[in-house]
């Protein structure tokens, strides 16, 4: 009966062996055709006409590392790829990055940044290769409007609202409009209120349709000895990221760029 139990052990312990050797072929198999395949597209990039607002009649090359002077925009780390929008020359283009700092920019910043065409998979039934701008590196090289603000503006601008469960990241993008607007309003009335370091700035926030349009809306305060007093209305869709200044006297929205 011993002799029957070692020699099922040794069979269990040789096939184990046989195993693990053959899922060791197969993955160093799958790396191989990984770095074969990546070779190749590397090696015929030149045939691959790659393109990219940033180099606007420009033939790019895969990998090769560019240089240029943007302004920054937004910062979108929910999808699969951590997303980094600049604009130039009235252009917006998003870059795939995986860079910690990436956060750390306000917008209207103007950047130096390093970039290159790299290969990304997209998600989904059967993974897509495409090519697309990756962030190498990013720089600040001047203040925008925002930082300029947050400089002069330290105290944080407190927000009401009759709800109550809105997310950290949204209170975050809320918050972000909000300043950029101040930031960057004509309106001589902010401007006015603004020039006050120490004013008591907040907003209220909530959610209102307009021609069968739906908007958040959110009512800037300048809050003095316990009184609040609106000083600008903004109209948010959400939907495109469209910012409005609402004009009281002919009820109207004024898109605000």
């Amino acid at each position: 009966m011993k002799q029957l139990y070692c020699v099922a052990l040794l069979a269990v312990l040789f096939s184990c062996k046989d195993n693990k050797e053959t899922t060791a072929e197969n993955l160093n198999k799958n790396i191989e055709q990984d770095t074969t395949a990546a070779k190749n597209v590397t090696d015929n990039s030149s045939d691959l006409n790659l393109k990219s607002n940033l180099r606007t009649g420009e033939k790019l090359q895969l990998e090769q590392v560019y240089d240029d002077t943007v302004e920054f925009v937004n910062f979108d780390g929910n999808g699969d790829y951590a997303l980094f929008t600049v604009q130039k020359d009235k252009k917006l283009i998003s870059f795939y990055t995986d860079l910690a700092d990436a956060k750390a920019f306000k917008r209207g910043d103007l950047l130096d940044v390093s970039w290159k065409m790299d290969t990304i998979y997209e998600a989904g039934e059967g993974e897509k290769l495409e090519f697309a701008e990756w962030l190498v590196n990013a720089k600040k090289i001047k203040d925008g409007n925002v930082s300029l603000f947050r400089k002069k503006h330290p105290k944080p601008i407190k927000y009401y609202s009759e709800k109550s469960d809105f997310t950290a990241d949204f209170k975050d993008h809320i918050y972000e409009q909000v300043e950029y607007y101040l930031a960057n309003s004509k309106n001589e009335l902010v401007k006015s209120t603004i020039k006050d370091s120490n004013a008591d700035l907040s907003y209220s926030i909530e959610e209102k349709d307009r021609e069968n349009h739906s908007y958040i809306v959110l009512g800037i305060s300048n809050d003095f000895e316990h009184h609040t007093n609106i000083i600008q209305w903004l109209y948010l869709d959400d939907a495109i990221g469209k910012l409005y200044e609402y004009d009281l006297p002919t009820d109207k929205l004024i898109p605000f760029d």
